[in-house]
């Protein structure tokens, strides 16, 4: 029994010299430049550990599996490589390719999203970038479960990828993106109605209304006047008859040429806010903090008209005798 108890600690102690000898041997590999020509690797969603670290040795990026192994047990605190397109610079030691893909350090996108792009706009620039491909898309623009909480009817994702400029990984798929753009928007939410907490009704009703003001006007101090002139024609049950809607629902039917004509306003479609009162079905676009601020706080205003000056900006009227008149005033002007 003596014997028994004096060969234990011998036998601890060598395989744990064993261990400290692999280790070491396996950190002094991680140290060596491997000399690789291979400067790129992609590293998709869900890929396990072990074969990632496979292909590194595969492709000459590291030296030994069994090292790297030890290293992520030991020195790594166990975190998980991350997805990604990653370039690696030549003469890299294994330990910084290790640490570069531990740390996500993958190659980005910067990709900017204008206010009052629609969603089919959005999904073509992302797609362009490599950002998830038609198909991924159409899938993500149908995750209406990220807006469950906050616009329950809301029929898909249209006007709830908020426009911003982002930094994205490089392959980072669809939904990934989809809800990276919507987790901002109601950060954004969040913001503005903290100064404005008594909506005048639902988000889904105002984000609608704030895609219409988006798509109508660039100009700051305009907003707020817009989305008065539509919440009034909205309170008397007048018609918004706003051509961006139409535009939007030619667009829907696959039968935009890039020019509206008063024939269009003839369109069958629920979205033609000249055959069908109250507010569209949902947005026609991703509108901007400005224009949310402004479908959130219109102005104090009984206007109820609207029309495009040549030069830039709106004339505004109360009465349509007021409005028939700016028109006329306008169309002189344009000859």
């Amino acid at each position: 029994m003596s014997g028994r108890r004096r060969i234990l600690p011998r036998l601890v102690a060598a395989v744990l010299l064993s261990v400290a000898l692999v280790a070491g041997l396996g950190w002094y590999t991680l140290l060596r430049p491997t000399g690789t020509t291979a400067d790129k690797l992609v590293v998709e969603p869900g890929t396990p550990t072990g074969v990632i670290l496979e292909r590194l040795k595969d492709e000459g990026l590291l030296p030994s599996v069994l090292a790297a192994r030890l290293y992520l047990e030991l020195r790594a605190a166990r975190r998980e490589p991350r997805f990604g397109h990653y370039r690696f610079d030549p003469g890299m030691r294994p330990i910084d390719v290790l640490e570069q893909i531990l740390a996500g350090g993958s190659e980005s996108i910067e990709l900017t999203i204008i206010e009052g792009l629609d969603a089919d706009a959005i999904v073509a620039q992302c797609v362009a970038v490599g950002l998830g491909d038609a198909d991924a898309w159409q899938r993500a623009l149908g995750r209406t479960d990220l807006l469950a909480a906050l616009a329950p009817r809301a029929q898909g994702l249209e006007g709830f990828l908020f426009p911003e400029t982002y930094r994205f990984s490089k392959g980072m798929p669809a939904e990934r993106v989809a809800k990276h753009m919507v987790d901002r928007f109601r950060r954004v939410w969040l913001e503005e109605t903290a100064a404005a907490p008594d909506p005048w009704g639902t988000p889904l009703e105002v984000v609608t209304l704030a895609s219409l003001v988006e798509a109508e006007t660039a100009l700051p101090e305009e907003r707020p006047r817009i989305a008065a002139v539509f919440l009034n024609r909205l309170n008397r049950g007048m018609l918004l008859q706003c051509d961006p809607t139409v535009v939007y629902a030619l667009k829907r039917m696959g039968i935009w040429e890039g020019r509206l004509l008063r024939t269009h306003w003839q369109v069958d479609h629920p979205y033609n806010t000249y055959r069908y009162p109250g507010l569209p079905p949902g947005p026609i676009g991703s509108p901007g903090r400005a224009a949310l601020r402004a479908a959130l706080s219109p102005a104090a205003t009984n206007e109820l008209y609207f029309v495009a000056r040549p030069g830039g900006g709106h004339a505004f009227s109360r009465t349509l005798a007021e409005h028939n008149r700016a028109v006329a005033r306008l169309r002189r002007a344009r000859r």
